[in-house]
């Protein structure tokens, strides 16, 4: 099936209430907040990739299909963010990982963060967060066997060495865009219900 893209503009200058959906965040939210001090900046275009109702008509049956196994689903790319004069962007998308994912990222020697009970873990391009997402119905027993991966690719205002403080940043702003993605999931369990608090996971054992 083919997707169509969706494409709006906000800023300084913009309503936030012209940018609907998980990908266009109002500006006064928490994950509208997050977002701008991601990209450091009011002035940038969201697109989405396939609507919210697709995005998790196609994520349920993505689970459905699944087998299960070492390997994730293949990602759904949802959202892309471009400050505006600029070529580097922000690229939200979300999979199904083994319920087990999780403890091997903070055993493998892994850079991982505890935010705020979910996993988070930085990466070189980005960021993933994973977290329960227990669904209903006759999917309830696969989604007890997966967790939810949020993957954020970012190649915007990042240098080579990214301190713990961006670190945190950029964990914070996908916990709370990947709250919304739960929301609309309807995750029985209401993962992410907390704000989040970024923590090394050497800090709390």
């Amino acid at each position: 099936m083919a997707l169509a893209l969706l494409a709006v503009s906000c800023g300084s200058g913009d309503s936030a209430s012209q940018v609907e959906g998980l990908c266009g965040p109002s500006a006064d939210s928490a994950a509208g907040k997050s977002l701008r001090e991601v990209l450091e900046t009011d002035d940038f275009a969201a697109r989405a990739m396939m609507s919210d109702a697709y995005f998790a008509e196609q994520f349920k049956t993505d689970l459905k299909e699944w087998r299960g196994g070492p390997a994730s689903t293949s990602p759904s790319f949802l959202c892309k963010f471009l400050p505006e004069d600029s070529d580097h962007h922000v690229v939200l998308s979300f999979a199904w990982s083994p319920a087990e994912e999780p403890a091997k990222q903070s055993t493998e020697g892994d850079k991982v963060y505890d935010v705020s009970g979910a996993t988070g873990s930085p990466g070189h391009l980005g960021a993933e967060l994973y977290t329960p997402c227990t669904l209903g119905g006759e999917l309830r027993a696969a989604s007890r066997k997966a967790v939810l991966r949020a993957d954020a690719t970012l190649t915007v205002n990042r240098g080579k060495n990214v301190d713990q403080q961006r670190e945190a940043t950029e964990l914070s702003f996908l916990y709370l865009m990947t709250r919304e993605v739960t929301k609309a999931l309807d995750c029985q369990n209401q993962p992410l219900v907390k704000e989040p608090v970024v923590k090394p996971y050497s800090a709390i054992r």
